[in-house]
């Protein structure tokens, strides 16, 4: 009997050091899954915390964001100009008679400013235009951006000569072009008086015939194109005002000082150049080279 119990004590034995381990793995499990039962709960509570404070953040960047945007804009007096024409087409497209109206009223405002002067601007033949002469220039300076962006956008010279040759060949686009430069030129002068300018403005301002911006207009800027072409104190003003070297080779006074000329005399090296031919300093001809 007492060999028989010796086996017994081992398997007990046995047993419990089989217990053990499993007692232990259970241990185990139950700690960790507690503790991934305490992260994600630490994670929800995490989470739920950074939403709200996210939320809070976004709500008081953009109070105080609104807030300094209106206190900056308070304290500027004067925000940068714009166009008073350019701004009203924009913003009042629509056919009703108000916004028909607000088109129209930067015009009618301008006259009664004192500019009603540029109603006296003649487009060739046609010598009085009135109130509608705004408009009219208006839309000669758009057709003059836009055929600009095109033909600039057209790499291949041989279909951009072709583009501007089929340009020119009409008329009447040729005169909305040139209608456009004039007003141009206009508006540098009128700017160059205001700000009492040197340079070619200043030779200009010299000559008895176009002392300030409405002479100029009335007795030179009115028939070029017309009736006249371009004097050499014009020809100064119109590369000064396009910002653009105009080099003439005066045929008349071939083999001397003077036979190569350009306008303006000053011009900036960046300015692009193009070539004319004159016979007698009024007409100018397109050389093909």
């Amino acid at each position: 009997r007492a060999r028989a119990r010796v086996p017994a004590a081992g398997s007990d034995q046995a047993h419990s050091w089989t217990l053990v381990p499993s007692q232990a793995m259970d241990t185990v499990w139950r700690v960790a899954q507690g503790a991934v039962v305490l992260l994600v709960s630490f994670l929800k509570v995490a989470l739920c915390f950074f939403r709200r404070l996210h939320s809070y953040v976004r709500h008081w960047l953009k109070r105080w964001s609104g807030y300094l945007q209106g206190k900056f804009k308070k304290n500027l007096s004067v925000e940068a100009e714009v166009d008073l024409l350019s701004y009203c087409a924009r913003e009042w497209k629509g056919g009703t008679p108000r916004a028909k109206m607000m088109r129209k009223l930067p015009e009618k405002l301008l006259f009664s400013q004192g500019c009603n002067w540029i109603q006296q601007y003649s487009f060739g033949p046609e010598k009085y235009t009135g109130p509608n002469v705004f408009g009219k220039l208006r839309k000669c300076v758009e057709f003059l951006k836009m055929q600009w962006a095109e033909l600039s956008a057209i790499r291949d010279p041989r279909r951009r000569g072709g583009a501007c040759g089929a340009l020119f060949a009409d008329a009447a686009l040729e005169r909305r072009l040139l209608e456009a430069v004039k007003f141009l030129v206009l508006y540098r002068v009128t700017e160059a008086h205001e700000r009492a300018s040197g340079g070619p403005f200043r030779r200009l301002f010299a000559r008895e015939s176009s002392a300030d911006p409405l002479s100029f207009m009335i007795n030179h800027l009115n028939a070029i194109g017309d009736t006249c072409g371009l004097e050499q104190i014009d020809m100064l003003i119109l590369g000064s005002s396009l910002e653009l070297k105009i080099k003439v080779f005066r045929l008349f006074r071939f083999n001397s000082s003077d036979f190569s000329v350009c306008y303006p005399e000053e011009a900036l090296r960046e300015w692009p150049e193009i070539s004319l031919l004159t016979e007698d300093d009024r007409h100018y001809h397109i050389p093909v080279f």
